[in-house]
């Protein structure tokens, strides 16, 4: 079981929520309208999902572990 370390760099988020969606447990559209953090480590890999999902490219997951980007 791999723990990720999810980040949010919210100036490149424009809130369209697919993360959100996705993971609600993981993330959340806060009141200004941008993606925020409810957990910021997880082995949940809905986490990798809703990096994918981003048109933005707003959110990167780190493989704690290994220190490398998993998406």
């Amino acid at each position: 079981m791999n723990l990720y370390r999810i980040e949010i760099d919210r100036s490149l988020c424009s809130g369209f929520g697919t993360c959100e969606d996705l993971a609600p447990h993981l993330i959340q559209i806060d009141d200004s309208g941008v993606a925020a953090l409810r957990v910021g480590e997880t082995d949940d890999e809905l986490a990798l999902e809703a990096a994918a999902s981003c048109p933005m490219g707003a959110i990167a997951v780190y493989d704690l572990e290994s220190g490398k980007q998993a998406a």
